[in-house]
């Protein structure tokens, strides 16, 4: 995980790596003491203790940087950033400044110069890994993780790279899909502290990504066994168990991330996913009806309580929250999916094959949705059409039950019984194989969200 960095601090000091031009007779101790004075918020005094000390150093960078953290305090963002730029333009080596410039900008969310700004600061003080890890972070929320990476690995080949940094460096490897790298960062981590539950997921991680599930399967045992885990350590654990498939051991993990710290909204969406997989659907609904209580704008969690209450045949409510995520995503074909089996429930086959035709404009592969597609067709009589999506519906995913299933329909009322028997006698072989029961078109097919 990367670490915040903590840019209040930088707002009450005087930067340690200050290189100011030199005045013979800066008054040092007025400032340090003005700056105890901003440290317990006594703004009034500081303020005019530095318009004493500026009246005769009207140009001094850490009084124009003092004063700007004042007003940076009081909310007049711009005046403090017009302090910040003067004093910069004095000395453009002021870290301290920077810093503050940077924060300023985090605060008026203008993500492009508060990277600009901690680019500088590292450019200037390379042994900073709280700059970097917030730089990484704002990089990487951009999407940008070439330049994330960049930068990780220039501090890297200086050996000044924490284990979570290097961690940080591994994962993002990971995400562009090369392994073999992010091996390597994790495996530095693990020379140095072999404890380092991060890491053992990262190669869980790699594993996964190779397919070779029985090694994941062993890491995610040892990281499971190292004591004392963080909230954000069980999470990452939790996803890492999640996509190798661990369910179980996944919900544990949440359950006690969310006693840590209950108020992550994340935390408690992945715990519905683990439901849904269980399937457990009230208690999925339950979870994530309380990340929306902690986050009512997201998206995804919208999507899955839809999904949820439509598992629970309570279709009304379904369709209320499917709606509020079309609204605000039309991207995701699972929505129009889903919001396509509540009208088939309803009857209104003309309403859902519109709304499986959206689905897949979005995804031609979506092969669940040409099941459904070709059941309205088929419920509505027109054989040619049902006949064609559910045969590219089989060519997708062959080991469908529900798409054989509808098939021998389809055969059976085109008198062709050789046929629909060979279609049943699919299911009956999926349905052994599974060990589940094949579902009917009148149910909901039981796909949760990608």
């Amino acid at each position: 995980m990367i670490k915040v960095f903590s840019f209040l601090i930088v707002l009450l000091t005087i930067s340690p790596n200050v290189k100011v031009q030199a005045q013979s007779n800066r008054p040092r101790a007025d400032l340090d003491a003005t700056a105890a004075l901003i440290r317990e918020n006594r703004f009034k005094e500081a303020e005019q203790q530095l318009r004493r000390i500026m009246r005769s150093h009207p140009n001094d960078p850490l009084a124009l940087n003092l004063l700007g953290t004042i007003r940076a305090q009081q909310g007049r963002v711009n005046d403090a950033q017009r302090l910040f730029l003067q004093a910069l333009r004095i000395d453009q080596q002021f870290v301290g400044a920077r810093l503050n410039l940077a924060h300023l900008f985090a605060v008026t969310r203008q993500p492009e110069k508060e990277i600009s700004e901690l680019m500088e600061v590292l450019r200037l003080d390379p042994k900073s890994p709280d700059v970097l890890a917030r730089l990484v972070e704002l990089l990487t929320a951009q999407g940008r993780f070439d330049e994330a990476i960049t930068s990780l690995e220039k501090t890297k080949q200086t050996g000044l790279l924490t284990t979570d940094l290097l961690v940080e460096l591994g994962d993002m490897y990971l995400k562009m899909d090369q392994p073999e790298k992010a091996e390597e960062n994790y495996r530095m981590v693990l020379t140095a502290d072999a404890a380092n539950t991060d890491a053992v997921l990262g190669l869980a991680g790699v594993y996964q990504f190779r397919g070779d599930l029985e090694k994941a399967k062993i890491q995610l045992s040892l990281a499971r066994k190292m004591a004392a885990p963080s909230p954000e350590t069980l999470y990452r654990f939790a996803l890492t168990s999640i996509n190798s498939g661990f369910y179980e051991d996944a919900n544990r993990a949440l359950q006690a991330a969310i006693e840590l710290r209950p108020d992550q909204p994340a935390y408690f969406v992945a715990l519905g996913t683990t439901w849904v997989k269980k399937p457990d659907f009230l208690a999925a609904e339950q979870a994530f009806r309380r990340a929306l209580q902690l986050q009512p704008e997201n998206v995804e969690c919208l999507l899955y309580l839809g999904y949820s209450l439509l598992e629970q045949k309570k279709y009304v409510e379904a369709r209320s929250w499917l709606e509020k995520s079309l609204a605000r995503d039309q991207r995701t074909p699972e929505t129009f999916y889903y919001l396509g089996l509540i009208s088939q429930e309803e009857n209104d086959d003309e309403v859902a094959i519109g709304l499986f035709k959206k689905a897949l404009d979005l995804s031609a592969s979506y092969s669940v949705a040409r099941t459904a597609l070709g059941a309205s067709y088929l419920r509505q009589k027109n054989y040619a059409l049902a006949k064609e999506e559910l045969e590219s519906s089989v060519k997708l995913d062959p080991k469908d039950p529900r798409t054989h299933y509808n098939l021998a329909l389809l055969y059976a009322r085109l008198k062709d019984p050789e046929r629909a028997q060979a279609e049943m006698k699919i299911v009956e072989e999926l349905k052994n194989a599974k060990r589940g029961k094949p579902t009917q078109q009148n149910e909901t097919l039981g796909v949760p969200p990608r």
